[in-house]
């Protein structure tokens, strides 16, 4: 879909900070392999900050305390 939503959750700061860099950095795809009729350039707005796990989660699942959300709206330009 054109204004589709990318939500990524990493657990190890190496495979999160490949989904900042991702996000962050212009993502230009070439259009031809896409299945869109846009004729311009696709890139991820930020959604958002980074969304960590409460303390009462962490508390219930004390593996959750290393998730990290990350959440981007695609966007043609």
């Amino acid at each position: 879909k054109t204004s589709g939503i990318l939500a990524v959750i990493s657990f190890h700061s190496l495979e999160d900070r490949i989904v900042k860099r991702f996000i962050r950095d212009t993502l230009s795809i070439p259009l031809a392999k896409l299945p869109v009729q846009h004729q311009s350039s696709l890139h991820l707005k930020p959604m958002g900050k980074l969304k960590r796990p409460t303390q009462e989660e962490i508390d219930a699942n004390p593996r959750s305390r290393s998730a990290r959300l990350r959440v981007a709206q695609k966007v043609f330009e």
